[in-house]
């Protein structure tokens, strides 16, 4: 496998040798990877090193193990590590993470030009209500939203409380900055019920950061799924349309010309904002018109707010109707 002698376990090198063939191919590639018996002569190893190291990168989330069609790379992991290194030359650290980009979408950069053109774009000018994303790097444009009086629908960090509404209009002037913070937002807002989620009736645009985005507009989070539930359940709700603006700022290095095949639940972007562009997504990539109920698993997504009633009633009404499902 290697020239140089390594004091890391042979499956560890296995792990290494396979995470570069994965990352070697072009963006989108969705072929297999070589079958096993060609992976064994290619590294020199057993079929049961092979399959640990396997094994592992698929715990990881690089790979994906299909019964019968054979080892894949997942592509949303694999964008993720390609920018996280491109990232962390740029990103701020966290109070929390530090620089795992892994936990968070880090403040980076150069993000007070995308700020700036967010204040700009007339959809957001125009807009009452605004989703905003928890995110770092939004935190700025969050206060320059809320002092324009606008109101703000945020998540609180991993969905656990649900969704807060901050309503510029109703917030001091010298308490704004910390209301625009996830540590002081709920100080200053209101935690939505779901009826009161319900209650706002519309959102008129949607603000997010990424790990990454593709220029077509599919968005790449940290792995954590919550922006494609957070948009599954305003969808549902008829808070959001397929009309309804998506607005993307990240910094240019997040930004990758490449198609890759979207998911059925995946958010989709119409405008990236960039310190040094901002253009429109093209070509239009479909927007997920609600939720996936057959997709939502696990106790963790089943159990956060608006989650587990919606999914109670979904369920109680598959019970009353099993042929409506």
């Amino acid at each position: 496998m290697t020239s140089r002698v390594s004091s890391a376990p042979l499956y560890r090198q296995v792990c290494d040798a396979l995470e570069g063939l994965a990352m070697a191919a072009p963006l989108g590639d969705e072929t297999p990877l070589p079958p096993e018996s060609d992976l064994m002569v290619r590294f020199g190893v057993s079929r049961g090193t092979l399959r640990r190291a396997t094994d592992e990168l698929a715990r990881q989330g690089l790979l994906q193990i299909q019964p019968g069609r054979g080892t894949f790379v997942d592509q949303a992991a694999k964008v993720r590590l390609l920018v996280w290194k491109r990232l962390s030359e740029v990103a701020s650290p966290d109070s929390r993470f530090d620089l795992d980009l892994s936990r968070f979408v880090p403040d980076f950069q150069g993000r007070i030009k995308c700020d700036d053109r967010l204040l700009a774009f007339p959809a957001l000018r125009a807009a009452s209500t605004i989703f905003v994303a928890p995110d770092n790097s939004l935190e700025d444009y969050r206060a320059h939203a809320l002092r324009a009086r606008k109101r703000l629908v945020v998540p609180t960090y991993g969905m656990n409380r649900g969704f807060v509404l901050l309503d510029g209009a109703q917030i001091p002037s010298e308490q704004v900055e910390l209301a625009a913070t996830l540590d002081g937002m709920e100080r200053h807002g209101e935690i939505l019920s779901l009826s009161a989620l319900r209650g706002l009736k519309v959102v008129d645009a949607v603000v997010t950061g990424a790990v990454a985005v593709t220029t077509q507009g599919l968005h790449f989070g940290s792995g954590d799924g919550y922006l494609d539930l957070e948009w599954a359940l305003m969808r549902h709700l008829g808070l959001v349309t397929s009309e309804t603006p998506v607005i993307v700022s990240v910094h240019d290095c997040q930004v990758l010309d490449v198609r890759v095949r979207p998911g059925t639940h995946d958010v989709v972007a119409d405008v990236i904002m960039t310190p040094e562009r901002a253009f429109r997504c093209a070509p239009n990539l479909p927007k997920p018109d609600g939720i996936f109920w057959y997709e939502i698993r696990g106790q963790e997504v089943r159990s956060k707010p608006y989650v587990r009633d919606l999914l109670a009633r979904h369920e109680a009404a598959v019970w009353a109707d099993p042929f409506n499902d």
